[in-house]
């Protein structure tokens, strides 16, 4: 028998919340905004291959990923819209599936610094390819990417090397999810920056700075791209700390939460007042307490830090008709494989063992709603999605068709 445990993720969700970012990106300065998805980590652990097939409906401008092994998922998966390569790739192999779309010009690479461009240049005069290629420019962030002075180098060489393509110039803003004002004043000087190296550029050449938060701060950080990833699954202003200097954030209530996490009560238990639950009796019952088991627990991704601190929604009604949820506390630690629910102050004859469990819902006000979740967790929604783990079945469900389809997550 499968787990009742199952992470579902609604793709048309995820194609109206691409259209919600491009009506918030419709009015920069009169021009057109492209949308650039993010799909790091697998997804963050949704499954990128199939997000990115719903994507291509939506008609995103490009996807990018941060290795060469999640664009290799992509591209085997007959994904057709430019992938850009985040992390810094020094070398590629002739027989590699990557290198068809470095052909075709499908694949794009980010460059970092001067030692990896003249990898790059050796690559593509090896193998006579011509070579997309985004500069990425460190103003702050000091992760990856050229400081300006050096970045500058790159452009020109690029400018003047026949087999390489200016395809893009980017930033990554260090806090656009709490400081509004240093965000702006890094997005000024990339774009001072840029007009002095205006001449190393064609018009071809995307100009993209905007992540999700920064995407919702103001048009003027809009450029030619935004790189969105939160928001695609429906998540933004809960994350952002000053929404009252974010200039579009009234749009961000129109985002669809894509991600629903379920399961089931499988045991319940009675303990009289007094006893403990769970490892180091660290829950004492206060009066004699009905409880729900329910099969997930860190090894699922259910954080460990939630233990005595989380609550779940509990389903109450018949699958299939009117349901209304009640919330129930988790009570003593979280476990590897299971956690315990009190289920005390809901009806004892419509609660039981097979009833539905919601680990996160698609509320926004509940209190398994995913960013209230992490936050409570300590931790923050990337960092949950991305901790779910793999044994937990991915399905998909498309509302616009009212159909739900689950799929072995280890095939994609």
């Amino acid at each position: 028998m499968d787990t009742p445990s199952r992470l579902e993720i609604d793709l048309t969700a995820i194609e109206r919340n691409v259209a919600t970012m491009r009506r918030v990106c419709s009015a920069s300065q009169g021009r057109s905004v492209g949308v650039c998805a993010v799909l790091k980590a697998d997804a963050y652990g949704l499954g990128a291959p199939r997000v990115a097939k719903r994507l291509e409906i939506a008609a995103v401008e490009m996807v990018a990923v941060f290795t060469p092994d999640q664009a290799r998922s992509l591209v085997e998966s007959a994904i057709r819209c430019p992938i850009l390569v985040l992390m810094p790739v020094r070398s590629f192999n002739r027989t590699d599936t990557l290198h068809r779309a470095l052909v075709e010009g499908r694949l794009h690479l980010s460059v970092h610094d001067e030692q990896q461009l003249q990898s790059l240049i050796s690559h593509t005069d090896r193998f006579g390819l011509r070579l997309p290629v985004h500069v990425e420019v460190n103003m702050g962030m000091n992760r990856g990417g050229a400081r300006p002075d050096e970045a500058e180098r790159l452009l020109k060489r690029i400018h003047a090397h026949p087999r390489l393509i200016l395809a893009g110039l980017y930033t990554h803003f260090p806090s656009a999810d709490t400081d509004n004002s240093a965000t702006r004043e890094l997005a000024i000087a990339f774009e001072s920056w840029r007009r002095s190296v205006a001449d190393s550029m064609t018009d071809a050449c995307i100009v993209h700075m905007a992540n999700t938060f920064g995407a919702f701060r103001s048009h003027e950080l809009h450029a030619d791209m935004v790189r969105i990833g939160l928001a695609l699954i429906g998540y933004a202003q809960e994350e952002i700390a000053d929404p009252d200097a974010c200039e579009l954030v009234e749009h961000a209530g129109s985002l669809l939460p894509a991600v629903r996490w379920s399961s089931q009560i499988v045991h319940v238990s009675q303990v009289s007042k007094g006893e403990t639950v769970g490892y180091g009796g660290a829950w004492k019952a206060k009066r004699r307490t009905r409880l729900g088991l329910v099969p997930v627990g860190y090894a699922d991704g259910y954080p460990l830090t939630l233990s005595d601190r989380g609550r779940v929604g509990v389903k109450i009604g018949a699958e299939g008709g009117a349901q209304e949820t009640a919330f129930a506390p988790v009570v003593g630690r979280v476990s590897m494989d299971q956690i315990t629910i009190d289920i005390t102050d809901l009806p004892e004859d419509a609660v039981g063992v097979g009833t539905g469990v919601e680990l996160i819902g698609l509320d926004r006000e509940a209190p398994n709603h995913l960013p209230t979740l992490a936050r409570t967790a300590g931790t923050i929604s990337h960092d949950f999605l991305c901790g779910l783990s793999s044994r937990v079945q991915r399905a998909y469900r498309s509302t616009d068709s009212q159909t739900t389809a689950a799929v072995d997550y280890s095939r994609g």
